[in-house]
C-alpha cells in the first residue's frame, strides 16, 4: 500500500481514539463538576430539599456573622427558634478558650455554641453532625458555611418526620471556627456530651458551588467509609484526598474530634473560590445543588449511623475510591504493599516482553524515565512560569486574592497547554528513543511513585497502582501486536481498528482514576499553585504515550498544536472575558486606624493595585511606607487620615507584685468602643514565663517567650465581652512592660468616607478591609 492509502487506512482508527479519549476526559470531569440536582420544597417530608433549605440560608447569610457581633448574635437566634419550632430541646454552651496551634498570637475567644440532641431509642452512643455559624468579617458566609448549617436544619426536620433513631443525633453548631476551631475545642473540651460522640460528620464549604467531596477523615476510616459507599446517593471520596489535605495544614472542626480518637468523615465543596471569605458569598451566588448534595450525605449517613451499634466500630483505615460516578471500591489498608508489588511484577514481566520483542532495552528505558522527568519538570515550569506572567501582567488576575470568577476557562486553557507542552517534550523525547522505551520510561516514574506512597502515603498508593497497572497491560498489547524492531510499536496496520480499541481501553481505568488528579488540583490550588496541576497533567500524560504514538505525536508537531491552538484560544477568551461587574465585585481594600497615644490617624490598604475609588484616600504618586502592624496583613499602602473621636481600648491593673525576681501583674482589658475583637501583646523586650487569658492557663517554657522584631508575645480574643477580660502575666522582672492594644470594628468611620463605594468594588481581605482599628500603649 502506497502512504497515501496507508494514511487513509490509519485516519479512522485514529479519529476514533482521539474522540474516544476527549469524549471519556469530558465524562469524568463533568461528573467531576456537576452535583445532583435540587430536590423540590414539594418532596415528601423525609427527603431532604435544598430549596427547603434556602430559606435557612437566606436568613443566617443575610448579613457578615463574625463572633461577636449583633448579627452573630441575630443567626443564634434564629437557629434556636428553629431547633424550638422542631421540638428540640437545645443548648447554648457559652465558654472561654484560648489555642497556641498556630503560635503567636494566640488565638482566643468567648464562644457561643449552639447544641441540640434527638434522642434515640436505645441509644449506643451518639451520632454528631457538625457545622459552623460564624462567619469572617465582611462575608455574609452564605457557603462558608450558612450551607453546612441549613444541611444540618433540614436534615433534622427530616429526621423529626420519621421514627425515632436508635442512636442519640447530635446537632453542634459551632461558633468561631474562622477564629482557630475555637468552638470546636471548647466542646471537645468542656461539654458533657463530647463524651458520647462515637463519630463526627463535619459540613464545611471552601467556594460557592461543585460536588461536596468528602475529603477526610478521623482515625480507623475503614467502617465510616464503608458506610458511606453503602449509603451514599452520590458519594464522592478518596483517600488521597486526606493524605494531601493533611500535608497542606487544612484545619475544620473534624480536627477537635481526631485529636480525641473519634472517627469521622468531613465534606465540603470547593469550586467558586472567587467567592470564598468575601462579600460576594452570597445566596444568590450559591448553588444550591452543593447543598442538596451535602443534605444527601448528611441524611443518610445519620440515619446510617442513627441504627448501628456505635460500639462495634472497625478501628483499620482503608484505601477508597471513585471509579465511574458514584461507584466506590475500597480495601484495608494492609493490601498496599501486596498491590505495590503485584503492579512490580507486572512491570518487570513487560519489560521482559518489550525487550524479547526487541521493542525496549534496559538502557533506553532508563534513558525514557530520566526524558520524562525531564518532560515533567519543563512543563511544570512552562505553565507555572505562564500563571505567574498571567498574575501580575492581568489587571484582573493582579487583584483577585485566589481566583478569578471565570477560574473554569483558565483551568481548561492551562491544562490544555500542560498538554501540549507534554506533547512537545515528548517529540523531543522520540528524536533520541523508540516508542516502547519511552513508554515504559514514563511507567518506572509511576512505578517509583507508587513505591514512595505505598511507604509514605498508603491512602494515595491506588492512583498510582491501578492507572499504571492498565497502562502496562496497553503497552503489554501493544508489543504483542507490534512487530520485531522499535519502528513498528505501536502497530498501526494491519489491523489498526483491533489496536485502536486495546488502546482505548486500557486508558479507561486512567481516565477514571488519574483524570480528578489534575483537575481537583486546579480547584483547590488556583492560578496561583497552577505548576502543581501542571505537573499532574504531564504526569498523567504519561500513562498515555501509546496513544500519543498512535496519534502521531512522536514525530510530528500535530498533537501539541492540536493541544496548544484551542488552549491559547481559551486563554485568550478568558483574558478577555474576566472584568470587574456588580454581581462580580473587584475586591479592593481601606482600612482606617486610629492611634490614640499618638492623636494620629492613617488610611490602610493591602491592595497592590488601587481602584481610583481606594486610590483617593492615598493621595500623590508614593503613600507612606506602612508603619502600622496589623495581624495576619502584609499592609502595602499608608496615608494620613483625620482623627476621629473614637475610645481606646482600655486597661487597668488589677494587681502587680514582684517575688523571686518574677513580676506578677493582673490587667482588666476592654474595648471601650464595645469592639468584638481585641489584639493584645507585650510591646517591649520582656520575658514571659506564664500568662492567663480569661481564665485559660499559658505556660511558656523555662526561660519564657521573649517579645521581639516581628513576632511579640500576644494573643487576639474575638467575641470580647462588653465588660472586657481578666489577663494575668507573671514576666521575669527587668523593667517596665508596655503592653499595646487594639481594638476592630468592622466598618469604615462613615463621616469620613468620601463617596459611597462603587457597586462593582467590595472589600478585601476580609482582615483588613472595611475596618477600624483603635491602638494604644499602656507603660508601667
Amino acid at each position: 500500500m502506497n502512504d497515501k492509502g496507508d494514511l487513509r487506512a490509519r485516519l479512522p482508527p485514529r479519529l476514533a481514539v482521539a474522540l474516544a479519549l476527549v469524549a471519556l476526559v469530558a465524562l469524568r470531569v463533568a461528573q467531576l463538576g456537576r452535583p445532583p440536582a435540587v430536590v423540590p420544597a414539594s418532596a415528601p417530608p423525609e427527603v431532604f430539599s435544598a430549596e427547603r433549605a434556602r430559606e435557612h440560608i437566606a436568613r443566617i447569610a443575610a448579613e457578615p456573622r463574625p463572633t461577636g457581633t449583633e448579627a452573630h448574635r441575630r443567626a443564634r437566634e434564629y437557629l434556636l427558634a428553629r431547633l424550638a419550632a422542631l421540638g428540640v430541646r437545645a443548648e447554648v454552651q457559652s465558654a472561654s478558650v484560648l489555642s497556641r496551634q498556630w503560635g503567636l498570637p494566640y488565638d482566643a475567644a468567648h464562644v457561643e455554641n449552639v447544641v441540640a440532641r434527638l434522642p434515640g431509642a436505645d441509644s449506643t452512643g451518639a451520632v454528631a453532625l457538625v457545622a459552623h455559624y460564624d462567619s469572617v468579617p465582611g462575608s455574609p458566609g452564605a457557603g462558608d458555611d450558612g450551607s453546612g448549617v441549613a444541611a444540618l436544619l433540614e436534615t433534622l426536620r427530616a429526621l423529626t418526620s420519621g421514627a425515632p433513631l436508635r442512636n442519640d443525633v447530635l446537632f453542634l453548631f459551632t461558633d468561631a471556627e474562622e477564629g482557630g476551631i475555637l468552638g470546636g475545642r471548647a466542646f471537645m473540651a468542656e461539654h458533657p456530651l463530647a463524651g458520647e460522640v462515637r463519630i463526627a460528620l463535619n459540613f464545611d464549604a471552601r467556594g460557592a458551588g461543585g460536588v461536596v467531596a468528602m475529603f477526610d477523615t478521623g482515625p480507623g476510616d475503614a467502617w465510616p467509609v464503608r458506610e458511606l459507599a453503602r449509603v451514599a446517593p452520590y458519594p464522592v471520596a478518596s483517600s488521597l484526598f486526606p493524605e494531601v489535605a493533611r500535608r497542606m495544614g487544612h484545619s475544620t472542626d473534624l480536627s477537635v474530634f481526631k485529636r480525641a480518637g473519634i472517627p469521622g468523615l468531613n465534606f465540603a465543596f470547593s469550586d467558586a473560590a472567587a467567592h470564598y471569605h468575601a462579600p460576594s458569598d452570597t445566596l444568590s451566588n450559591l448553588d444550591l445543588r452543593s447543598v442538596q448534595h451535602a443534605g444527601d450525605y448528611a441524611l443518610s449517613l445519620a440515619r446510617r449511623f442513627g441504627e448501628l451499634d456505635l460500639g462495634q466500630r472497625g478501628r483499620e483505615d482503608a484505601v477508597y475510591f471513585n471509579t465511574w460516578g458514584a461507584h466506590m471500591l475500597a480495601h484495608p489498608i494492609g493490601w498496599v504493599p501486596w498491590i505495590a508489588a503485584l503492579v512490580g511484577g507486572l512491570f518487570a514481566g513487560v519489560v521482559a516482553l518489550a525487550r524479547r520483542r526487541r521493542a525496549a532495552s534496559l538502557g533506553r528505558i532508563f534513558a525514557g524515565s530520566l526524558g520524562f522527568l525531564a518532560l515533567l519538570a519543563g512543563v511544570a515550569a512552562a505553565v507555572g512560569g505562564l500563571a505567574w506572567v498571567l498574575r501580575r501582567a492581568h489587571p484582573v488576575l493582579r487583584v483577585m486574592p485566589f481566583e478569578p470568577y471565570n477560574a473554569p476557562a483558565y483551568r481548561l486553557a492551562l491544562a490544555l497547554l500542560a498538554l501540549a507542552a507534554s506533547a512537545a517534550g515528548y517529540r523531543l523525547v522520540r528524536r533520541r528513543l523508540g516508542a516502547c522505551d519511552a513508554a515504559l520510561g514514563a511507567l518506572l516514574v509511576w512505578l517509583l511513585l507508587l513505591v514512595a506512597a505505598s511507604l509514605f502515603m498508603p491512602g494515595a498508593s491506588f492512583y498510582f497502582a491501578w492507572p499504571l497497572a492498565f497502562a502496562l497491560i496497553g503497552v503489554a498489547a501493544a508489543a504483542i501486536r507490534g512487530g520485531e524492531a522499535p519502528s513498528t510499536w505501536p502497530p498501526t496496520w494491519p489491523p489498526a481498528w483491533t489496536d485502536a480499541a486495546l488502546l482505548v481501553a486500557a486508558a479507561v481505568p486512567a481516565v477514571a482514576l488519574a483524570v480528578p488528579g489534575p483537575y481537583l488540583l486546579f480547584v483547590a490550588l488556583g492560578l496561583p499553585m497552577a505548576a502543581t496541576p501542571a505537573l499532574a497533567v504531564a504526569l498523567v500524560f504519561g500513562l498515555f504515550l501509546p496513544h500519543a504514538e498512535l496519534l502521531g505525536g512522536g514525530g510530528s508537531r500535530r498533537l501539541a498544536l492540536g493541544f496548544a491552538l484551542p488552549g491559547a484560544v481559551t486563554l485568550a477568551v478568558a483574558c478577555a472575558t474576566g472584568g470587574f461587574t456588580e454581581a462580580r465585585p473587584r475586591p479592593a481594600s481601606l482600612a482606617y486606624a486610629l492611634d490614640a497615644a499618638a492623636g494620629r490617624a492613617h488610611w490602610l490598604s493591602a491592595d497592590r493595585d488601587l481602584d481610583p475609588w481606594t486610590a483617593a484616600y492615598f493621595p500623590g504618586e508614593h503613600a507612606q511606607a506602612p508603619s502600622i502592624e496589623v495581624p495576619f496583613v502584609r499592609v502595602t499602602r499608608q496615608g494620613e487620615a483625620p482623627v476621629a473621636a473614637l475610645p481606646p481600648p482600655s486597661l487597668t491593673v488589677l494587681g502587680d507584685a514582684v517575688r523571686g525576681g518574677v513580676r506578677s501583674i493582673r490587667l482588666r482589658i476592654a474595648s471601650s468602643r464595645g469592639a468584638p475583637w481585641l489584639l493584645a501583646e507585650v510591646a517591649s523586650p520582656t520575658q514571659v514565663l506564664r500568662a492567663e487569658v480569661d481564665g485559660r492557663r499559658v505556660e511558656e517554657s523555662s526561660r519564657g517567650a521573649q517579645a521581639k522584631g516581628d513576632v511579640r508575645w500576644g494573643f487576639t480574643y474575638m467575641g470580647l465581652p462588653p465588660g472586657g477580660i481578666e489577663w494575668s502575666l507573671e514576666v521575669e522582672d527587668s523593667g517596665p512592660i508596655e503592653i499595646r492594644l487594639m481594638d476592630q470594628t468592622y466598618e469604615l468611620p462613615r463621616e469620613l468616607l468620601r463617596a459611597p463605594r462603587p457597586k462593582d468594588i467590595m472589600g478585601g481581605p476580609y482582615r483588613l478591609a472595611d475596618s477600624t482599628f483603635v491602638s494604644r500603649s499602656f507603660s508601667f
